[in-house]
This record gives structure tokens, sequence and C-alpha cells, in this order.
């Protein structure tokens, strides 16, 4: 019985021991993996010649003859600003509506070519997307649609 007894006492200490190995593993890994301070500012930056070179990653309104693309997009939301040589009457009206007055809250991003307050000269949405033109180049954005809807229950 003395010997049941160390096995089973020995068997605990074992488990014990496991179980509290895993604990910290996992949560020191949770803390390594996940920074919040640095959630909301990563992003990937995107250069293309021409629309062709960014099927996969520009928006469907823009146009096909779209050239010196430059595009910022958040990787944990869904905010993007986009730079492009095109004209605004290129694109595509179907997917795009005209907006004769705009409300639209500053980008949360930026970038060299990006203007400060761009974001008001916007003369068209498409979709989530807010579009306008500037000197020779269109610039659209997309709000971080969070952002939106906290903004929309404040109002109320």
């Amino acid at each position: 019985m003395n010997k049941t007894h160390h096995r089973y006492r020995t068997l605990s200490v074992v488990a014990a021991a496991v179980g509290a190995a895993a604990l910290v593993t996992s949560c020191s890994g949770t803390f390594d993996k996940f920074d919040d301070s640095k959630a909301y500012k990563k992003t990937e930056t995107f250069s293309f010649a021409r629309t062709s070179n960014g099927i996969d990653t520009l928006p469907s309104w823009v146009p096909a003859g779209a050239t010196d693309i430059d595009e910022i997009i958040r990787t944990t939301g869904n905010e993007r600003i986009l730079r492009m040589k095109a004209n605004v009457a290129e694109i595509d009206h179907n997917i795009c509506t005209a907006l004769p007055t705009v409300e639209t809250r500053p980008a949360s991003l930026s970038a060299q070519w990006w203007p400060a307050g761009i974001e008001k000269s916007s003369s068209f949405q498409c979709g989530d997307w807010y579009v306008g033109e500037k000197d020779s180049f269109v610039y659209g954005y997309r709000p971080e649609s969070l952002g939106f809807i906290i903004d929309q229950l404040d109002k109320k």
C-alpha cells in the first residue's frame, strides 16, 4: 500500500508539473504573439505600374488604364488608401455613384503621397470607398468599418 501511495503521489506531481508548464507556455505565447499596442498599426504597401499588375489586390472600380498606383492596406482591419494616375471619367459608374456633398471622416492611414484633407474632395462612392480627383491623380480611401459603426452608434 505504501508503494501504491508513492506511485499516485509521483504521478500527481508529474501531472501538476506538466499542467503548469503547459499553462505558462500558452500564456507567454499569447502575449508574445499579440501586442495590443501594435494591433492597429500593421500595414502593407503596394505599388503597381498598371492595373493589370495589381488585379488581385486592387478594388474592382479601378479603371483598367490606371497607372502609377500606390496602395496601403491595414492588415488588421479593412481600411485602405489608394492613389493612381487615372481620369475619374474612366471609373466604372455602374459600381460608383456621384456624391454631391460628402461628410467624411479623415483616413487614419497616411503616406507621403496622401494629401492632407483629400477625403473632403471625394466626389464618388464606390461601394465602401470614397473617390476623388486632385491634379493628375485619383485618390480613394476605404475607412475602417468598425470605426464607422461606432461613430454611427455614438450619433444615436
